[in-house]
């Protein structure tokens, strides 16, 4: 009788290639330690800033005897929790094919088990593997393992030493993996019993931070139900959890939602300075707390399931139904969330490597719904701003007539006859110059809306282009991977160079799709208080991909103290943005630098005002008459739009400022000098 063999290559392929991120191998280990009914699980990193240190995964659970080893821990491919009967302690366990484990203890050359099983109590065993076994092994089962008893006086658990570790954990990696843990079983939700925690100084700056919650700045509050039927019901709360707008299940869906039953949670947040004044939490405080565990993450059956809700996914595309709506919708920035399924029947599956679950109808229905209660509070949102806003046009034309009756009746009512003529002749010549002024304004609205349509595409464009993006990071690792098993020392010579220019291409292009995204946020239309520098400091961060690739050298000189204007940070940042763009494009004309470009952004405190120079040395003003440049649709650049001045001019007159240009100022090229009054402290 024959069977099938398998290779020791084969635990190659099922491990570190199905899951190719150490931090993650660690997570399904410590996913173990959860089913197992622990209350308490550490992971320790040794010595792994460098090559050859040691990982221990420790916990309290229900450990294992002899059968729950042989029958389970060194099984692969098939899982005892396929039942999912729950746990003593009502967990249904996560459950998977013994991949994650494989990938985490390959990630040593020698693993140390030791377990103390609950049902026998004084007993420890203990299992030792030596993968330099394997690479000497025919087939996978010409290894055997010795399973040692011992007594001992510890108490019930596991420990599993990984040694001489194959990768080092910088700063950043320990980082990754702090936040991983932090947020693997629901970090706002305190009747979780289960806290993994990481033995390292970044954890404990991080749990300080993530614990420290700012729940109550947020403006809204939506939570959502979806029950075992298929029925779900939302509603949306103020900051002071005051009931702002419900909805029952015909209101989100005309259909019932075939998944899981399911919790979704989340928090929205107006992150700009203004809007922080009176609030305990500082605008910085909550941005940062944000930016760590912000987004929307899924738990399945109490842990989170990777990507959903990482830096970057946006599984419920809320970014991209912002881009139509930046008005009444949230970014994945500016949010936190929770979506919480339970999922007792198995309707969600996870995919083989761990990452996200099997886009089957269940999945799908759970996202819809998630998806439908987003847009239904998008929806009353819209329509509760739209009702304000056509209250505030009535209520404006209604006053414009009303004036216009009182004047006349104070003419009839106080002036002699004789002098009534001049005054109405007067009143009809202001009537008509402000019919002008409105047509003008008319004209100005068109072109705006003209403006926020492409950036609203654009927006969207920018989001749609990070799935490429992505794409192409995977594709440069996978070549990376390949290349240094296929060619070894030779890889270095060969492809290292143009692998790491491809994952320069990507993180461009991912900085380029955020770039719309960023100047399109509605807070930042709010009227308050502005800090000059800081929106020179986010607008210069956001450039700074444009000018690495056309070789720009750019300096910043900011005058001591923190020089504030009153207006939004949308005007100041269009002003900015436009004449940076502008000095980018002055360097592509012909016959400009390739070497030695410069540009200098200067800040100057002048009486009153605040002033702002953008010099470069570039070729300068040159085939236009210099007071034509602030014309809509007057521009020397072929393909031009002619607009970015004239946006420029519109938003500083707005801003209550003045300026000007120079065709060739200090560093030979175009100069623009703005000044803005001041708002003093």
């Amino acid at each position: 009788m024959m069977h099938f063999k398998f290779s020791p290559n084969i635990l190659n392929r099922l491990g570190e290639e199905l899951i190719p991120n150490p931090d993650q191998g660690i997570i399904e280990l410590v996913k173990n330690s959860y089913d197992a009914d622990a209350t308490e699980c550490t992971v320790e990193l040794v010595n792994t800033n460098a090559i050859g240190g040691s990982l221990i995964i420790s916990d309290n659970g229900v450990g294992m005897d002899i059968s729950a080893i042989s029958e389970g821990w060194l099984v692969l491919g098939r899982s005892k929790k396929a039942a999912r009967e729950p746990t003593p302690l009502g967990r249904l366990p996560v459950g998977d094919k013994g991949l994650g484990r494989l990938a985490a203890l390959r990630q040593g050359s020698q693993v140390n088990l030791k377990t103390r099983p609950k049902n026998e109590p004084g007993i420890e065993y203990s299992l030792s593997i030596n993968w330099h076994d394997f690479e000497q092994a025919y087939v996978v089962e010409d290894i055997s393992f010795d399973v040692e008893k011992s007594s001992t006086e510890r108490g019930q658990g596991t420990e599993i030493i990984i040694r001489d570790l194959s990768i080092k954990f910088g700063r950043r990696e320990v980082k990754r993996l702090a936040r991983e843990l932090l947020i693997l079983a629901d970090p706002f939700d305190n009747h979780v019993a289960f806290r993994p925690r990481l033995i390292a100084p970044e954890f404990v700056d991080l749990e300080k931070k993530v614990n420290k919650a700012y729940f109550e700045d947020a403006e809204l509050h939506l939570k959502a139900h979806l029950d075992t039927n298929g029925f779900a019901e939302a509603s949306v709360l103020d900051w002071k959890e005051s009931l702002l707008f419900h909805a029952e299940h015909h209101e989100l869906s005309k259909e019932v939602y075939r998944t899981a039953p399911a919790e979704f949670e989340l928090w929205v947040f107006l992150l700009n300075p203004q809007n922080f004044s009176a609030k305990n939490a500082s605008f910085g405080e909550v941005r940062d707390w944000l930016a760590e565990v912000g987004n929307v993450h899924l738990y399945h059956r109490g842990l989170r399931v990777k990507p959903y809700g990482d830096q970057g996914d946006d599984w419920l595309r809320i970014n991209l139904a912002r881009s139509r709506n930046p008005e009444v919708r949230p970014s994945t920035s500016t949010v936190i969330g929770r979506v919480i399924a339970n999922d007792p029947d198995d309707f969600l599956i996870q995919k083989t490597d761990r990452l996200g679950f099997l886009e089957n109808e269940s999945f799908l229905e759970l996202r819809r719904f998630a998806i439908d209660v987003l847009d239904w509070m998008a929806k009353v949102r819209l329509k509760e701003t739209e009702k304000k806003r056509e209250q505030v046009k009535q209520e404006s034309s209604s006053d414009v007539e009303n004036a216009k009756i009182s004047l006349n009746e104070v003419i009839e009512a106080k002036l002699p006859e004789e002098s009534r003529t001049i005054v109405r002749k007067v009143v009809r010549q202001y009537e008509s110059a402000r019919e002008r002024e409105t047509k003008v304004l008319r004209e100005d609205l068109q072109l705006y809306r003209s403006l926020a349509t492409a950036g609203t595409t654009a927006a969207v464009f920018a989001h749609e282009s990070g799935k490429p993006v992505t794409l192409i990071d995977k594709i440069a690792k996978r070549i990376e991977n390949k290349g240094k098993e296929l060619l070894g020392e030779q890889y270095k010579n060969s492809l290292e160079k143009p692998v790491a220019m491809l994952y320069q291409v990507g993180t461009s292009l991912l900085r380029f799709s955020k770039f719309p995204l960023h100047l399109l946020k509605r807070e930042k239309r709010r009227t308050g208080v502005v800090d000059v520098h800081s929106v020179i400091e986010d607008i210069f961060e956001l450039f700074k991909p444009f000018f690495n690739d056309g070789k720009v050298e750019v300096k910043m000189i900011k005058v001591d103290g923190k020089p504030c204007i009153r207006g939004s940070t949308a005007l100041l940042e269009a002003i900015i943005t436009n004449l940076l763009t502008n000095t980018i494009n002055a360097f592509n004309v012909e016959g400009a630098f390739t070497k030695g470009r410069q540009v200098i952004i200067c800040t100057e405190i002048l009486g009153d005002y605040v002033r702002l120079k953008v010099s470069d040395n570039a070729l300068g003003i040159s085939d236009i008459e210099l007071g034509e440049i602030w014309l809509p649709g007057r521009t020397t650049r072929p393909g031009g739009t002619g607009l970015g001045l004239t946006i420029v001019k519109d938003s500083v007159s707005d801003l209550g400022g003045k300026v000007q240009a120079i065709a060739n100022g200090e560093l030979g090229g175009a100069e623009f000098i703005v000044e803005i009054p001041l708002v003093r402290g």
